[in-house]
């Protein structure tokens, strides 16, 4: 267990006490400009200590992520463990009403690890389910350009026999929201007229030209 942050505690801090006994400082105007859940807490009673039920590798990335920074086990933006840090980091945003977090995890997921990437060097996912996983974080927590390139890329793979196994409708009846299903059959559409043309003119099959979010400048 660490030591106890309590007796050098600066003033204007709040320590989170994590589930598996850690102790975090956090400057208390941060996080209650951050969350509106600790905003309420903090507004209702007057304590320097918080107790979270998330552990310390699950809060300091939250952490990082509130002082602007993108956690350091994020570098490696081509790394699974990447995706997997900002999974948890929009979990636990969600849980206590950190929008700026959800902004910032969707600004540096689409601009670090996708855009300029996912059609110039045959970006996918590890495999279509986790694509689909990520759609529905989307649609849950309302990424919308994010949304749109997980949506692309999935129609992308759609149109490659990706889902060869599953039947078209089934392999939809996930995606909810009307934009990003629109954007799944528009990228379908693209990779099976793109597969045309290459084929007439003797190219290779599937190259599709980079797009991005129409609401993009």
């Amino acid at each position: 267990m660490a030591a106890s942050a309590i007796d050098k505690q600066p003033t204007g801090c709040i320590t989170l006490l994590t589930a598996d006994g850690y102790e975090l400082l956090v400057d208390k105007e941060m996080l209650c400009s951050s969350s509106k859940f600790f905003a309420g807490m903090l507004t209702a009673c007057d304590t320097t200590r918080l107790h979270v039920e998330e552990s310390r590798d699950c809060m300091e990335p939250v952490l990082a992520a509130m002082r602007g920074s993108p956690p350091a086990a994020t570098y490696d933006t081509r790394s699974t463990s990447c995706w997997a840090v900002y999974k948890k980091v929009l979990v636990v945003a969600d849980k206590y009403d950190m929008s700026l977090v959800r902004e910032r995890v969707e600004k540096w997921l689409v601009s670090r690890c996708l855009r300029g990437r996912m059609r110039s060097t045959g970006f996918k996912f590890q495999d279509v389910a986790e694509g689909f996983e990520w759609l529905a974080i989307c649609q849950k927590f309302d990424l919308k350009d994010l949304g749109w390139y997980c949506a692309y890329d999935l129609g992308t793979q759609l149109a490659g026999g990706a889902w060869g196994h599953r039947p078209v409708h089934e392999a939809l009846e996930g995606v909810s929201c009307p934009e990003l299903l629109k954007t799944v059959l528009e990228a379908v559409q693209a990779a099976v007229l793109a597969g045309a043309g290459a084929g007439a003119a003797g190219g290779a099959p599937g190259d599709v030209p980079e797009a991005g979010p129409a609401h993009d400048a």
